[in-house]
């Protein structure tokens, strides 16, 4: 029987030197797991952060040429703008003309009602004809006015 047992001692001792060999083997691939998880996680950030920094400078030089862009067409339509501010100009004053010149025009036809009001006899039919004729004047001017700004 003792040889029965001394092969199996020699089994178990196999067994267990295997088993050692097996956790040793075991630890050092943790280890190298472990260490390829951390290379894997720094190389992922450093990824990111790249990929961050290439946004930031591609979002800094889209602004820059959108800002350069709006530059260029506003400059573009500077001289338009120039022009319009002209016309309005000279559309303000030819409407201060026109009201000047209507307003003048409505004196006078209130004057010749006043005068009708007051008007005898004789009188009467020379202050008609001026009042018709004031307001045969007023009104073309007053529609083209209002045509002219509408």
């Amino acid at each position: 029987m003792e040889d029965k047992g001394a092969p199996a001692g020699m089994i178990e001792t196999q067994l267990r030197a295997w088993g050692a060999e097996l956790d040793r083997l075991k630890a050092k691939v943790e280890k190298q797991l472990a260490e390829a998880r951390a290379d894997y996680y720094d190389h992922i950030e450093e990824l990111r952060e790249d990929i961050e920094s290439q946004l930031k400078k591609w979002g800094k030089e889209i602004v820059q040429e959108l800002r350069r862009s709006i530059q260029a067409e506003l400059t573009a339509l500077e001289p338009e703008i120039e022009a319009l501010k002209t016309k309005a100009g000279k559309a303000e004053a030819e409407a201060k003309k026109l009201i000047d010149e209507l307003k003048a025009r409505r004196k006078v036809l209130k004057e010749k009602l006043s005068e009708l009001k007051h008007a005898s006899g004789g009188a009467w039919e020379d202050v008609k004809t001026g009042a018709t004729r004031a307001w045969d004047e007023l009104r073309p001017a007053l529609q083209s006015a209002i045509s002219k700004f509408r």
